[in-house]
């Protein structure tokens, strides 16, 4: 069996009996002194430990949390991208529709779309979305799906009841017709 650490230092002479005898004493008189006032001994190794524990356990939690939040905004960016591409509606290709401008980041946008979905457009009926650079035109469900999830994916979705009641209300300009072929 291995020598303790005080016989290790006197078989090397850094140390002498005399030192190990002092140290001993005081150390005897300590416990004995604590034992009589109730006093208990500071264990330093051991505060430090303790302390040492608790900031890597402070550590590993803040680092857990960042890690899941990181994950659900993978998750919803992915459930984003899904609905997206499942409720797609086809657009138009070049003169085959009218123009739709909107804007994106203080940015003029032009889409086109058919006839048809640019009326849907106008009464909120259909919404644009945006998925990394591209415009995808998408029902007013699903975006209010992606709204739930990240609103800046949606550019743009006309209030429906909006448009129902500027129809509805009281018209000055009722009595007139409107032509067919303007476009605003």
């Amino acid at each position: 069996m291995a020598n303790s650490l005080q016989d290790q230092l006197l078989g090397a002479g850094f140390s002498n009996k005399q030192k190990v005898r002092k140290i001993n004493s005081a150390k005897k008189k300590a416990v004995n002194k604590s034992r009589k006032e109730n006093i208990v001994l500071k264990n330093e190794a051991a505060d430090l430990a303790e302390k040492a524990r608790q900031t890597q356990l402070r550590k590993s939690q803040q680092s857990n949390t960042e890690y899941n939040q990181q994950a659900d905004q993978k998750a919803i960016a992915a459930q984003i991208r899904q609905i997206i591409e499942m409720n797609s509606i086809e657009e138009a290709k070049g003169d085959q529709g009218q123009a739709y401008n909107f804007t994106d980041d203080n940015k003029i946008k032009t889409l086109y779309v058919s006839a048809k979905n640019h009326d849907l457009i106008s009464r909120g009926r259909i919404a644009i979305a945006k998925l990394e650079q591209t415009y995808h035109l998408i029902p007013m469900e699903a975006a209010n799906k992606i709204n739930e999830r990240d609103s800046s994916s949606i550019v743009l979705l006309n209030d429906p009841m909006k448009a129902d009641s500027d129809q509805d209300g009281d018209d000055p300009y009722a009595d007139y017709q409107i032509p067919d072929d303007l476009m605003w």
